[in-house]
């Protein structure tokens, strides 16, 4: 829903926050599949998945939603 409101005429601030729901849903997203896996490695049903990564965009893109937190509240 976030990428089709994303898609509508936004004024700055609403689609830095749209953006921010957008990628804060995916983190938790992936928190809540980590804990699954965890789950797996205990019961010893876990199938281990080799996936191609970038993690220098993991980390840049880390760094701009600090950043954008910090001059929200700045």
């Amino acid at each position: 829903m976030t990428t089709l409101l994303l898609d509508t005429s936004l004024d700055v601030d609403q689609r830095d926050f749209a953006d921010t729901i957008r990628s804060s849903s995916q983190s938790l997203l992936t928190v809540i599949n980590d804990i699954l896996d965890f789950s797996k490695i205990e019961a010893g049903k876990l199938d281990i998945e080799s996936i191609e990564m970038d993690v220098r965009g993991v980390i840049e893109e880390w760094f701009r939603q600090l950043n954008s937190r910090r001059s929200r509240r700045g």
